[in-house]
Formats: C-alpha cells, structure tokens, sequence
C-alpha cells in the first residue's frame, strides 16, 4: 500500500526519510559541478591522447558502475565497445569481491575501476593486472584511499571523487541518528570539575554496592543441591513468538524488523560522482562529445528536475510523484526506446528493487511488445478479475497488476551523439495500442534535452526521485 498523502506532507517525508535518499537525488547536480571540478584539478585538459583505446571496461562494487557502463556504451553509441567486468564472490562485501580481465584485455584497451572508498583488495589485483598486460588504467574513488596507491603503482591516473553519503542503520539510534542523550560532537555532558569517579560510566559510577551471594537454594539464581541420583530438571521451552525478534529467539521476526545483512547501494545521487569525471576523460579521449559547459548544462538540468520534483511540489504537478503513485500495488513493465532510455531504464528496474523494494521487469522495444506480451494477458493484466468481492481488504492486500513505464529518447542527434529514434520508426503507436487494448495503463517520460547527456540526465533524475518516493511512501518507509 502507499500513502499517498505522505506524498504531499514534506515535514512527514522528511522523517520518513532516515537514509536521506531525497537529498542524495536532489544534490545531484552539486555532485556534477564538484566533480568537473575536481577532474578539470586534476589536469583532464592537459592530457594529450594518442588515440582512441581499442574497448572501455569499467569495473567497480555496486550499482555505479554497472549504470556507468550501460551509460557510457549508450552515449559513446556503439563507436567503442564498452565491457563491464562484473564482480565474482561469496558475498557482495569489499573484501570478498574479485575481478578478472578478459583475456583478449590488452595495450590497446582503457579500464576504468570506480569505488565508493577504495578499500576492495580486488580492484588493487585487477590494475596490478592490467599494468601486467599493458593496459591504459584510470581510478575514479576519494583520494587517500589503498586504491590510489595501487593506480600509481600501475602509472595509471587518479581521478578523485568524493566519497558517497549513505547513512547506515544503527541498531537501537535508527539509521545514522546519534543517541539523544550522547553528544554528536563528543563533549563531555558532565560539569567542570566534577570527579572522574562521580561521571556517568566511570568505574564505581551509580553502581549499587555488592551485597553477599545468598547460599545455594536460599534464592536468588542458584539452584538448590540435587540429591544423589536426582536429575536436573529440564526447563519449559519458551513459547512461539516469544523473544519476538531476536535472531536467536524461537519466534520468526515480523517482515518489517527484517533487514538486509548487505550493505545497501548509495544513494541515487552518487552515480554522479564517477559517471562526471569519466565523461570529461572521454571527452578528451574523442569518444562523446562532453565539453566542460555540457557538464555545466547538465548540472543545471539536474537542478531543475530536482525543483520540479522536490518534496514541496504537489503530487498533481510533480513528475516523480505522479508516476510513484501510478506505480503503487502495480508491476512496472519498463519499455525503452532509444540506447539512453534503455540504460536509464535498466537503472530504474534496479532502483525500484534495491530502493523501494518493489519487483519491475524491463525489455527494449520493439521486443518488448513480444517479450511481455504474455504478461498482459496473465493475472497481472490490468483488466484480469479487477477485484475479488469476497476479498478481505484487511487481511489479504490487492495483487500486482502490470503497468507499463514507456520511457523515450527520440531527439534529433548529432554525428558524436548517441543515436536517436526517428518518429517513422517508433514502436511507441504499437506499445500503447497493446497495452491499452489489454486494459493495461501506461505512463510515459521522454526527455526535451538537446544534447543526450542531459536527456540521459533528465530521466535518471525522474526516476530516481520516483523510487524514492515510493520507498518512502510504501509500507515501512526507507
């Protein structure tokens, strides 16, 4: 269920939101700007290229660099292949992911490595790798971590970024919030002059004086002495539910004290800070067209969608709002048109699953008319037994029924753009008259950006504020 007017309340989204997902999809355009600043420090445009690289791969822990590769393959449109390396392991944690270069990775090929905070011992053995081969090596994490050290051992360059503010749930605080009565800053809440012994937690503090242990069977917690051949007497076993959510206790705990062991993806602003820098390395590279004021542009459309979908806008002309709303007790279906809106729509089908915790399925039309075309005639159809009467509205919560999310890039290109869909070769006539035909609705985004960096910019920043919104809406909250 989504509470929809937690929507239009953002005194209440604002406490609903303890990760601080909002302000990581509202700074987005902040995160451009200190980017392209600190890539244009670190000498991007004195760099002197002998040529274009061969094939780009990209490998880093995360969402960021899966959506930074999709990203980059969609705008550089196809005139260099682009490779994700994706992570193998027993856990997506930093010391247990590796990487491995593909065997024809060679003198001729660029690999860019990205890391929130540079602590995967993986990627160090990968750009050891690499120098081995003769590969051209970029790092994109904060500097001062064990990465750069290993990116100046392989003659690579560091790009510098700023860490991903992402606060983490705190057991008994909530997520990141210090304990009220603890200090944030570490001052002493006690007195000047007050004795060390007579300050809270000292040794010998408020502690009640040890009082004599009560002999065997005279109370307290020893149990009285068994008599020759007398057994222990075995105790009750505790009821079911009884110790609630303990993770020892006998009881299952409730779905909503349930939490993820992993660490979560950061907030959806971070893309920003790897994908800024890269872009301004091809630029220079010759791979897309992405000049310091392109970047400014960018940031500035970044700047505008996050006031048009920002918490104090209402539901009724807010974009991110509305299609939240649109999607609550739904199954996105998300149908892309053009190579910007498939990788922004891969990216949202993961956000709605790692953010908001809701299930969405994507393809590229026009395969998708064939790939989901059975889900529109399945019980997730939109128009398939609309409600039970006999349903308990209490007790048994609605079933999902397909929407279909119609994302576009159309725009005209230019010959360094990614390429573009003309109106005569759009499958878009076909998708709404299959989806509407089988009772399915169908909301739609397209972007009025010239350049394709800021029509990718535009949908990413739509839709993340979407998935945020129903995080926090939805049931639980973030």
């Amino acid at each position: 269920m989504l509470d929809e007017s937690l929507l239009d309340a953002p005194e209440a989204l604002a406490r609903a939101d303890t990760r601080g997902l909002l302000r990581g999809a509202a700074e987005s355009g902040a995160r451009v700007r200190t980017a392209a600043r600190y890539a244009a420090e670190a000498g991007i445009a004195d760099l002197q290229p002998d040529g274009r690289p061969r094939a780009v791969l990209v490998a880093g822990p995360g969402s960021v660099a899966e959506c930074t590769a999709d990203l980059l393959g969609a705008l550089t449109g196809g005139s260099v292949p682009v490779t994700l390396i994706r992570p193998t392991g027993v856990a997506p944690a930093a010391g247990a992911l590796r990487w491995t270069l593909p065997g024809w990775a060679g003198p001729l090929d660029l690999l860019a490595v990205t890391s929130p905070d540079g602590s995967e011992p993986g990627l160090a053995v990968l750009l050891d790798q690499a120098y081995r081969r003769g590969c051209t090596v970029v790092a994109l994490t904060p500097s001062g971590t064990p990465l750069v050290e290993a990116v100046e051992r392989a003659r690579g360059l560091h790009l510098p970024t700023t860490p991903a503010a992402l606060r983490e749930p705190d057991p008994g605080t909530g997520y990141g919030q210090p304990p009220t009565d603890v200090d944030p800053y570490g001052a002493d809440p006690t007195p000047p002059g007050t004795p060390h012994a007579e300050r809270p937690g000292a040794p010998g503090a408020d502690q009640p004086e040890e009082t004599e242990r009560p002999a065997p069977g005279e109370g307290g917690t020893n149990p009285p002495p068994l008599a020759p051949g007398e057994a222990h007497p075995r105790p009750e076993p505790p009821a079911v539910g009884a110790l609630g959510a303990h993770p020892h206790g006998a009881g299952e705990p409730p779905a909503a004290q349930r939490t993820n062991p992993y660490p979560a993806d950061p907030s959806p602003g971070a893309l920003w800070a790897v994908l800024t820098p890269l872009l301004a390395l091809v630029d220079r590279i010759g791979l897309v067209h992405a000049p310091p004021e392109t970047l400014q542009r960018v940031a500035d459309r970044l700047d505008q969608v996050a006031e048009r979908c920002g918490p104090a806008q209402a539901t009724y002309r807010n974009p991110a709002k509305s299609l939240a709303a649109e999607l609550a007790d739904a199954l996105p279906l998300v149908w892309t048109e053009g190579e910007v809106a498939a990788a922004v729509g891969r990216r949202f089908a993961r956000l709605l699953g790692a953010v908001a915790g809701r299930p969405a399925l994507t393809a590229e039309l026009p395969d998708a008319l064939r790939v989901h075309g059975a889900l529109l005639t399945s019980p997730f159809a939109g128009g398939a037994d609309p409600d039970d009467f006999f349903r308990d509205r209490v007790e048994e919560p609605e079933a999902l029924r397909a929407r279909v999310v119609l994302l576009r890039d159309r725009q005209a290109a230019d010959a360094s753009d990614a390429p573009a869909v003309t109106a005569d070769l759009s499958a878009a006539p076909a998708a709404r008259e299959l989806a509407l035909s089988h009772d399915t609705p169908i909301s739609e985004l397209e972007p009025t950006a010239e350049h394709a960096v800021e029509r990718a910019a535009e949908l990413l920043a739509i839709t993340d504020f979407a998935a945020v919104y129903l995080a926090l809406a939805g049931a639980g909250g973030s």
